[in-house]
């Protein structure tokens, strides 16, 4: 960095240079130093770089225009444009000032606005027709940096063609919408693409490359590990959308792998964590693009000598089904629902059935099931990320009597009971949370099962005020 001349001539050469750090704005402007967005701030491409003068910008606003928008400049005070150049294309918007002229550049690339959303740990990336750049950073949709230009129907178009090829733009223009995973140098993404009445709109979840084991994520190992040994049955992980169930799987099988001599298969939609086989045989397939659906998957894998089987949505009544007969049969099944507890997950699985099958149904979900983890992720206090509130429910004979009578709404009270075996109600879970100081009592309201027992629960335990900052010095 330090051998790069901190002033040039021609825009390109800047983009060029942004492009070396994946940065997605330079801002370029009369008695300024050359800025770059890093890590969501704005940043001096160099610490010592010299400021631009009036004479600097105009070289560069005739480098990367034609005359016709040097007119407009003159006449409107202000012009704007998409151009491309060797590192691809990208978005110019120049003010005249009284200084002198104002550039900022904005690459359009997908892959500049991800590698910011790695760097300041955000869970999702969106790049909205008609909105700034935004971010999902700690739960919480924000711009992605303050001053963040709108992007245009033509700047989503851009960054779609950064990253799509020829396949997925004609499935693209076929259906309006594409799920599939991305990857770059720097990660793997769960990526979403759908054409709407503005433009284009594209959505990114970042993947952790790096599996994280339970320990690390608040799991409880000691009750966690020994569902993981029993050679058939159902464990289920579940959660809203973006409540970690796809990083808790992920450790799950991970632990499987490390731990048992079997045969792993996953079916996905699409593969965001990758397994290295260590002692297990591991197979993963994503849904639309190794198979056409997860049922399909399912039959398929049943036939392919399979010790564990995950599957990453039970969505349908077919999923389910497969799903149960595997458990039943001599397989063990990992799976998540959208369901915010323990008790709601058990009658989502019945009700998935017809009545008339229903009372066979809860037989078998009494006899395969091993536990349900049911979690959210919550905020933290301090602002600093998010934690893992746990609902755990282990099947002991109690609950099974429970599924198999259609008594369903009496598992909270055995769950409440079961503390020795590991089991624990949401509520909780965040009042342990909120004990300790890392969440606060505006979440544990927002977030609780039973209101009037959280209401009381705070009201006898009422929130310490933060502690002063010190002093300074």
């Amino acid at each position: 960095m330090s051998d790069t001349p901190p002033l040039f001539d021609n825009v390109e050469r800047y983009l060029e240079l942004s492009k070396s750090i994946l940065s997605p704005a330079l801002y370029l402007g009369t008695g300024m130093q050359p800025y770059w967005m890093k890590a969501a701030v704005y940043t001096p491409i160099q610490p010592d770089a010299p400021t631009l003068s009036a004479e600097d910008m105009q070289k560069l606003v005739t480098s990367c225009t034609t005359d016709q928008q040097r007119q407009t400049l003159d006449e409107k005070g202000a012009v704007d444009f998409v151009s491309s150049c060797s590192v691809g294309k990208y978005h110019a918007y120049i003010y005249k000032q009284e200084a002198g002229p104002l550039m900022v550049l904005v690459w359009l690339h997908v892959d500049a606005f991800l590698q910011q959303g790695i760097e300041c740990d955000c869970s999702d990336i969106h790049l909205p027709t008609a909105c700034a750049p935004t971010w999902r950073r700690f739960g919480a949709l924000q711009p992605m940096w303050q001053g963040a230009p709108i992007l245009t129907k033509e700047d989503t178009k851009a960054l779609a063609d950064s990253f799509l090829d020829e396949k997925e733009w004609t499935r693209l223009k076929e259906l309006g919408d594409l799920d599939f995973a991305y990857a770059n140098a720097n990660g793997r993404y769960r990526t979403s693409v759908v054409q709407q009445r503005l433009g284009y709109d594209l959505a990114f979840r970042i993947i952790n490359s790096r599996i994280r084991t339970m320990e690390e994520i608040n799991l409880p190992a000691q009750y966690v590990k020994p569902l993981t040994r029993f050679t058939n049955g159902l464990i289920l992980v579940t959660g809203s959308v973006g409540s970690g169930k796809s990083t808790t799987l992920a450790s799950i099988i991970q632990f499987i792998n490390e731990d048992r001599h079997d045969h792993i298969i996953t079916m996905e939609d699409p593969i965001e964590f990758v397994f290295q086989p260590v002692g297990c045989q591991v197979n993963q397939r994503e849904v639309r693009r190794h198979t056409e659906s997860f049922g399909r998957a399912l039959r398929a894998a049943l036939r392919e000598d399979p010790d564990v089987i995950m599957v990453g949505d039970m969505r349908n009544l077919e999923t389910i089904s497969l799903a149960l007969s595997a458990a039943e049969t001599g397989h063990l099944v990992l799976g998540t629902l959208h369901t915010g507890s323990a008790s709601r997950t058990i009658d989502r699985i019945l009700d998935a059935f017809p009545v008339e099958e229903r009372e066979h149904i809860r037989v078998m979900v009494s006899e395969s099931l091993r536990g349900v983890l049911s979690q959210q992720l919550v905020p933290k206090k301090d602002g600093s990320g998010r934690v893992m509130a746990l609902e755990m429910l282990v099947n002991t004979s109690a609950v099974a009597n429970c599924i198999r009578e259609g008594k369903t709404f009496m598992i909270p009270g055995i769950i409440q009971t079961g503390k020795a075996q590991g089991m624990r109600l949401m509520d909780d879970a965040l009042q342990e949370l909120y004990l300790a100081g890392t969440i606060s009592a505006e979440e544990c309201i927002t977030r609780a099962n039973d209101l009037t027992s959280m209401e009381n629960f705070l009201k006898a335990h009422p929130e310490q005020p933060a502690a002063p900052a010190p002093a300074a010095q």
